[in-house]
């Protein structure tokens, strides 16, 4: 006869050489084991190992089966990302519990951002959207002002690798990394990539002004000029008009920032930045033309709960192109604005790959490619990110 899973967790319990008390399958999950603290392990008079855990400061002791149970409680295969408990058979309730400690049921431990079920299955709780590689699909309506019924396209967006690196000190420092990323819009058919992206936000501990008010108590309030480096390389940009094909080569960009405002871990940034790059456009129009590019932004990025399910982007950004030869014979200039902004939030997890789903807008208006009209366009997106890797952020 097949016995329930309370039914065998409480014979098991009831075997155990060193006497913990049986329990009852709850609707609340047991308690977890801490990871950081020491886990003992001892064995029941069936041989069976299970681990305990306990904490002279709440003088509970935890205790857990040293495997993964089946739906009915029985013991299946060994603890995914546990760590290796010390065998301790000195273990003894009686002196225990005369300590004043108390036997309660709970879960094995598990590492920073994962979790067990009851049945000590682990799976992952805490992504990392910063350090990732992704792939997704969306429905991209676009609209134009004078024409808003021209709104049916389908679109793809690609990261290669996504990942960023942190240091702490005196100054406390965060390398971004981004490489091979873009998006395709099937119809209308346009792309845009770029190959490399690198950027660099720094703390600075120490301020550029110190300024002491005397108004009322004295009051020191310090200026901190938080300076650092974003740059791009091998960008492209390609656009399908009713004047033919458009190529834009973005060889390299370098642009200092200033951050506004950096969360404690340097995750979520408020900043500006500006700068110049090289640049080169091919048209069906004016053929190939090379340029100077200034450009400046305004990012916002968040990363909006700890565990790393809801993240929001703004940028708006205006670019100048300075072309060697004029355009049209008529001016060296060009210009492109552009606002961009989006919401992306984790659904759920496949083996542990995050799936995300992306709401986005944007607007641009630009006087650079022959055949778009110079006037505001407007993009929406909705679709879902299939994530691989995304660890766990690091703890805070």
């Amino acid at each position: 006869m097949r016995r329930s899973k309370s039914g065998a967790i409480s014979v098991a319990i009831a075997a155990l050489g060193i006497g913990l008390p049986a329990f009852a399958v709850a609707d609340d999950l047991p308690p977890l084991m801490d990871h950081d603290s020491p886990v003992l392990c001892a064995r029941d008079k069936e041989g069976q190992l299970w681990r305990i855990q306990c904490n002279p400061a709440t003088k509970i002791c935890l205790y857990a089966a040293n495997n993964e149970l089946d739906e009915s409680g029985n013991r299946v295969k060994s603890l995914e990302r546990a760590r290796e408990c010390a065998m301790d058979m000195a273990v003894d309730r009686e002196k225990l519990e005369a300590a004043g400690f108390k036997m309660v049921s709970g879960r094995p431990d598990v590492p920073f951002g994962w979790t067990r079920d009851e049945r000590g299955r682990v799976f992952q709780v805490n992504f990392d959207l910063k350090r990732r590689m992704y792939f997704g699909a969306a429905y991209t309506p676009k609209k134009i002002l004078e024409n808003p019924l021209e709104s049916s396209r389908t679109s793809i967006d690609f990261g290669l690798l996504i990942f960023h690196l942190k240091s702490d000190g005196e100054t406390p420092t965060v390398h971004r990394f981004r490489f091979v990323e873009g998006q395709v819009h099937l119809e209308p058919f346009s792309a845009e990539l770029v190959i490399a992206h690198y950027d660099v936000s720094r703390r600075f501990l120490d301020p550029l002004l110190r300024i002491t008010t005397f108004v009322g108590q004295p009051q020191r309030h310090d200026l901190k000029l938080n300076l650092g480096l974003w740059t791009e390389a091998g960008g492209l940009e390609i656009h399908r008009t009713s004047a033919g094909y458009s190529q834009l080569w973005k060889h390299a960009t370098a642009q200092v920032t200033l951050d506004l405002w950096q969360s404690p871990i340097l995750d979520s940034f408020i900043r500006l930045r500006t700068g110049i790059g090289l640049e080169g456009q091919r048209d069906e129009v004016n053929g190939y033309r090379s340029g100077l590019t200034a450009s400046s932004a305004l990012e916002m990025d968040f990363v909006l709960d700890p565990n790393g399910f809801h993240n929001f982007r703004l940028e708006l950004a205006h670019e100048v192109p300075r072309y060697f030869v004029p355009v049209n014979s008529t001016s060296n200039y060009s210009q492109r604005l552009r606002a961009k902004v989006q919401y992306e939030a984790i659904v759920l997890a496949i083996n542990d790959q995050p799936l995300t789903l992306k709401l986005a807008a944007g607007g641009e208006k630009r006087d650079d490619i022959p055949g778009v009209p110079h006037q505001w366009a407007f993009v929406m997106d909705a679709g879902l990110r299939f994530s691989l890797w995304a660890p766990p952020r690091p703890r805070s």
